[in-house]
């Protein structure tokens, strides 16, 4: 099995050491979770499901993304890969990992538990199931919403975040952008605010580090990957004409040349760039 965990900062794959053979002669499976910067409005009820000739399943391609365009897992399912990859994609706007320890902006949010109990509840119905350990990809990208709703609140932050990242491994028994060079941060032009929302960042992506670790030691039959979204932001954002980019505090989602499209996602031109990295992470794998 591959676990990918995508939160704040970094995106975390976990694969069986079996997929170190050269090739599968069955489909890839990918389950992804997370918030808006993975969501294409997936709906396993209704279908159509992701098949050979449809990866993504529902919506129609690229799906509903919270920016207009692709986003990184449509292209990392249809172009960067060299193998059939089928995604089934739970990733839901505004989700949190918890929310009974940070609750979403509204109660209809599929939180990272819901969304995985979705999976389960879909994966018991079965028979047979499609997917087994040896051709299936789990990934999560989820974090950024926890930190946005709580980074202001006069709380432990310590103390929460190592909450979040407890849960956060229980759940899958990935780091976080610069949320501090974002929109919404800059517009406040508070740099106290933005100084302190990067100190918790950095604790929560370290703290995600740690646990990545610790799990890898407890289990050495997965294989696992970590990319680094906060680092992919940052170096873009610091050399934005490398990448195609005039502009890296615009939001209005229509200029040509801004990173951002809005307070706090990328634009699709961006969001290609990182799932071309998440396919290059995993090139020694049947990808």
């Amino acid at each position: 099995m591959v676990i990918f965990a995508f939160a704040f900062a970094t995106l975390l794959a976990l694969l069986p050491t079996i997929l170190a053979s050269p090739a599968l002669s069955r489909p890839l499976y990918w389950f992804s979770f997370g918030n808006s910067h993975t969501q294409t409005g997936f709906n396993i009820t209704t279908g159509p499901l992701p098949s050979p000739g449809n990866p993504m399943g529902n919506p129609v391609y690229p799906g509903a993304t919270a920016t207009p365009g692709e986003n990184w897992i449509d292209v990392a399912t249809t172009k960067y890969n060299h193998s059939l990859v089928l995604t089934y994609n739970f990733g839901y706007s505004g989700a949190t990992v918890s929310r009974d320890i940070v609750p979403p902006f509204a109660d209809f949010v599929r939180t990272l538990p819901d969304q995985i109990d979705e999976l389960v509840a879909w994966n018991v119905a079965q028979r047979p199931r499609p997917w087994a350990s040896e051709n299936a990809l789990f990934s999560i990208w989820i974090g950024i919403n926890d930190i946005d709703l709580s980074y202001a609140l006069d709380i432990d932050h310590t103390a929460l975040t190592n909450q979040l990242i407890t849960r956060y491994f229980q759940y899958i028994q990935r780091l976080v952008p610069p949320l501090d060079r974002t929109p919404e941060l800059l517009v406040q032009n508070n740099a106290t605010i933005a100084a302190a929302e990067a100190r918790i960042i950095a604790y929560y992506n370290a703290q995600l580090a740690a646990g990545v670790s610790q799990f890898k030691a407890r289990h050495s039959g997965v294989r696992m990957w970590e990319y680094d979204a906060h680092a992919a932001f940052t170096r873009v954002l610091d050399h934005p004409e490398q990448y195609g980019f005039n502009n890296i505090t615009g939001d209005d989602g229509v200029t040509p040349g801004q990173f951002w499209f809005n307070w706090l996602h990328p634009v699709s031109a961006a969001q290609v760039i990182f799932g071309k990295e998440v396919g290059e992470l995993l090139g020694n794998a049947p990808w």
